[in-house]
């Protein structure tokens, strides 16, 4: 981002002040001292040991111009000593700066620019699989770890155009702030502790107030509380678990359905695809998207969410078949990777709302 070159331009600026302020007082003793010393002998004029000076201190040594008297020799050799010290101290500083700025970028401490994209708040169990998911799916994702240590597990991920890292704690401002939470499309915050998790999702909220916010907790009891805050979407891993395992009790095949169903990784997946005027589905009866879906794609059409109002939208699996698609419905299907892909390129707009 040219903000951060600009800021990596200050520090070192702000580093070489005292090294280009020692260089010049080197530079006048050299010039002024050679002179005192050889205008006896020979030297012209204080240009000519201005000339010398410089091309002494910047290591050229043409060698036309030379000390001819022993304290001269010995203000020569002070003088080539500070030079080295004053070279040392300038690799040092440079070598200083570019390590300060390997290791900000590598902990994301300098922000993103990224635009539209998805927040990921914490980095353990639930967040790790959320993370893999929305970058299988393509999406920008941006993600506040709350160890170092989770830093280069993130970067192995995907590139720095689809990935961003920092650490820090979830719910403080100037985390936020790193990544872009302003302009972000939606935030997931599973951040392991339910208080924690609590805050980040107000402070989010604060901070972008018509952003999309998805929150994990470990206690079910929490649901009312969150989604009173304005929180979007609440789940509860332990309570999918749960009917989960209840599903694998007794019926298996559909347990190990709607697992496959919730990942990429089986080759298959269940999106939905906001309605336009311009989509071939709207204003169709479920039959008739059913058909134009299924011939264009080989996708199935299971349902539809409809807006109900300050953003909320209402779900219906398998509706009947007197059901009319309108502009502003998602229409929910599911299907192979490939195919969802050919329905996408027919439909015309992106997966996702």
């Amino acid at each position: 981002m040219p903000s951060n070159r600009l800021s990596y331009a200050r520090r070192l600026l702000g580093r070489l002040w005292i090294f280009l302020a020692g260089y010049v007082v080197v530079y006048l003793v050299a010039t002024f001292g050679f002179y005192y010393l050889e205008s006896f002998h020979g030297l012209p004029d204080v240009l000519t040991a201005a000339y010398w000076a410089m091309v002494t201190l910047s290591t050229i040594g043409y060698g036309d111009v030379v000390p001819t008297t022993p304290d001269a020799r010995l203000f020569v050799i002070g003088i080539a000593a500070t030079e080295v010290f004053l070279g040392a101290y300038l690799v040092s500083i440079v070598i200083s700066v570019v390590a300060e700025e390997s290791q900000h970028r590598l902990l994301g401490t300098f922000g993103t620019d990224f635009k539209d994209h998805i927040v990921v708040l914490g980095y353990a169990a639930v967040g790790s699989a959320a993370v893999r998911e929305l970058l299988a799916q393509g999406e920008q994702v941006a993600v506040v770890a709350e160890t170092p240590e989770q830093i280069a597990i993130l970067h192995s991920l995907a590139t720095d155009r689809q990935l961003f890292a920092t650490v820090g704690p979830p719910g403080d401002a100037t985390i936020l702030k790193r990544v872009n939470i302003q302009t972000a499309h939606s935030i997931v915050v599973c951040t392991g502790d339910d208080t924690t998790s609590l805050i980040a999702a107000l402070n989010a909220r604060a901070m972008n107030p018509t952003v999309r916010i998805v929150v994990s907790v470990s206690r079910p009891e929490l649901k009312q509380t969150l989604k009173a805050a304005g929180v979007t979407y609440v789940a509860s891993p332990a309570d999918m678990a749960g009917r989960l395992c209840a599903d694998a009790a007794f019926r298996p095949e559909v347990a190990n359905m709607v697992e496959d169903l919730t990942t990429t990784a089986y080759g298959a997946d269940m999106e939905e695809f906001l309605l336009t005027d311009r989509t071939p589905v709207s204003r169709q009866t479920l039959p008739e998207a059913e058909t134009l879906v299924r011939q264009a794609s080989d996708c199935l059409v299971i349902g539809y969410a409809r807006p109900t109002g300050g953003g909320e939208y209402t779900t219906v699996l398998n509706p009947p078949s007197s059901f009319r698609f309108q502009p502003g419905d998602a229409i929910i299907v599911v299907g192979t990777l490939p195919n969802l892909h050919r329905l996408q390129q027919w439909i015309g707009v992106p997966q996702g709302r």
